[in-house]
């Protein structure tokens, strides 16, 4: 059986390594502390930990049914509480953070960073087994600890599922590059614990199987067999879940081909910000391509040419940038809206394991310039790009202490989807600024994203401009409205609301009878109807609105 990867020569470095490694955990641990500092004292942000942390009153209730809940309860009423996941691991920390420290932001944010922490020191262990204790392990480990793409999985609470699934699946990766005995009921069971943090842990026993290629070891059936039977239920139960709660979209575009075609810019956008990470939101535009589009055939055609790259290493001998470029992919299968469309096209904590390919591929690139006889070099470049992550995580953290510096930076960072403005309004609105939360609403409602998420924009901005001095304002920006949200009860109950106000009365009820006419399920407008008309109108074919 032939050796492990590219060991290392003594000139690369690794002596001077070696007098520091006794060292380097507790500074990894300082840096990542220093990293994040700017996100610790942050509060809950209004994206997600609101609902699904802060308020959750299935994990607030202190009474164990709360957690057999989490665990057994599969009903949409509940899974649609939880997430609209099945993430029973992620839950159980949540109701322990909640029993602990109260709903308090501070202290979960540090437990995240623990959780992270400890995550990537297991991945450093796993990098060193794998590669040996030269540079290219520990700049790979340092590099992945720090990349400023974790900063959406770290400062942010609800994203505390990614930690929790990147804990178990480094823990197995640790223990699936040893030769213990206890390999065969331990991996299965880690793989089964990720699994039960986030859904894309289910790719796990195909890094193994990566593994095995990439130190030319024969894959273990007693491992791997388990740990695929446990991933592949694993998906069954999260696919069935989403299912139930109606979380699969449509595919982009219309057709798995176009989005196939779609997601090969995007990827190729997630590879540039994993090598040089700017540009990092917690919203991303992501553009719709047809199955004909060109730039799309292009970015796919590019990832075709790295794999026949790594494919003539790999007959020369080299297995690494094979490996690399599936460390790379395999993470984002789960996310590929080709295979499972969901409801966010990109996104950075999608990440999480992806970034593993890019940088083990620059840890190669810095033991590759060691081996030349520039061992320095080598090392104030590996010093130099940590630097320059951790001051982004830095500077990314800060932007997640808060709603409005979070979706502030967001709207700067997107010109389409109107997600990110719409936030900034609501946290700016909660802020005491209603000004600014009516330019961002206003903003939100210009773009041409998503119409649902306008027409809420619409709503929110009606409710600022529906004082007495700003009913004329009111009234005209609905008027447009309800052209852009026909089917929107909302937007039309809302024009009705300030057309009675204003003293229109003839127009006022002729749109609270076209709302209860076209949307006579909604309760909103059969109750201000009543109020001020009495019941509402019921035709002999029309459905009954009682």
């Amino acid at each position: 059986m032939n050796p492990a990867p590219a060991p290392e020569p003594p000139a690369s470095g690794s002596s001077r390594l070696a007098r520091l490694r006794p060292w380097l955990p507790a500074a990894l641990a300082a840096a990542l502390a220093l990293a994040y500092l700017p996100s610790l004292g942050g509060g809950f942000l209004n994206y997600d930990d609101d609902w699904l942390v802060e308020h959750n009153h299935t994990l607030r209730d202190p009474s164990p049914s709360a957690l057999l809940a989490a665990w057994t309860d599969f009903t949409p009423g509940t899974r649609l509480t939880l997430g609209a996941e099945y993430l029973p691991l992620r839950d159980t920390l949540v109701w322990l953070e909640l029993r602990l420290f109260g709903p308090h932001a501070p202290p979960m944010r540090v437990t995240s960073l623990f959780l992270f922490l400890a995550a990537a020191l297991l991945v450093r262990r796993y990098l060193l087994r794998t590669f040996g204790d030269g540079i290219a392990a520990e700049a790979a480990a340092w590099l992945f600890a720090l990349h400023p793409v974790h900063a959406e999985s770290v400062a942010w609470l609800a994203g505390q599922k990614d930690l929790v699934a990147l804990l178990f699946v480094a823990a197995a990766l640790v223990s699936y590059a040893g030769n213990s005995r206890r390999r065969a009921l331990l991996v299965p069971s880690l793989v089964a614990l990720a699994c039960l943090g986030k859904a894309v842990a289910v790719v796990t026993p195909l890094l193994l199987l990566a593994h095995d290629l990439l130190v030319r070891r024969k894959p273990s059936a007693r491992v791997l067999v388990p740990s695929f039977a446990v991933a592949l239920a694993a998906a069954a139960v999260h696919g069935w879940v989403g299912h139930v709660v109606g979380m699969v979209a449509e595919p982009l575009g219309g057709s798995r081909l176009a989005a196939f075609v779609s997601m090969g810019p995007a990827t190729w956008d997630c590879l540039a910000r994993c090598l040089v990470p700017t540009g990092l939101s917690v919203l991303h535009d992501a553009p719709v391509r047809s199955a004909a589009d060109l730039l799309g055939w292009l970015a796919v055609a590019n990832f075709v040419a790295l794999g026949a790259v790594a494919a003539l290493r790999w007959r020369a001998g080299d297995r690494r940038p094979a490996v690399f470029l599936a460390w790379f992919l395999i993470p984002l299968a789960p996310t590929a809206q080709f295979l499972v469309p969901l409801q966010n096209a990109v996104a950075d904590r999608y990440l999480l394991l992806a970034v593993l390919g890019p940088v083990a591929a620059i840890g190669a690139a810095l033991a590759w310039l060691a081996s030349r006889d520039r061992p320095r070099l080598a090392l104030a470049c590996a010093v130099a790009l940590c630097a320059s992550f951790a001051l982004s995580t830095f500077e990314r953290a800060a932007v997640f202490h808060d709603s409005v510096a979070l979706f502030r930076d967001a709207t700067a960072r997107t010109a389409v989807d109107p997600l990110a403005p719409y936030q900034l309004g609501k946290a700016l609105q909660a802020a005491g600024d209603p000004q600014g939360a009516e330019r961002a609403f206003l903003l939100a409602f210009s773009r041409p994203g998503s119409r649902d998420v306008r027409c809420s924009a619409a709503n929110n901005l009606a409710v600022l401009l529906s004082g007495k001095t700003r009913l004329g304002d009111g009234i005209a920006f609905l008027r447009h409205a309800v052209t852009v949200c026909p089917d929107n009860p909302k937007t039309h109950n809302g024009l009705a609301e300030l057309l009675a106000r204003a003293g229109f009365a003839a127009e006022a009820r002729a749109a609270y009878d076209d709302l209860v006419r076209r949307f006579p399920d909604y309760e909103v407008g059969l109750r201000n109807y009543e109020r001020r008309y009495g019941s509402p109108p019921q035709g002999p074919d029309e459905k009954k609105l009682r």
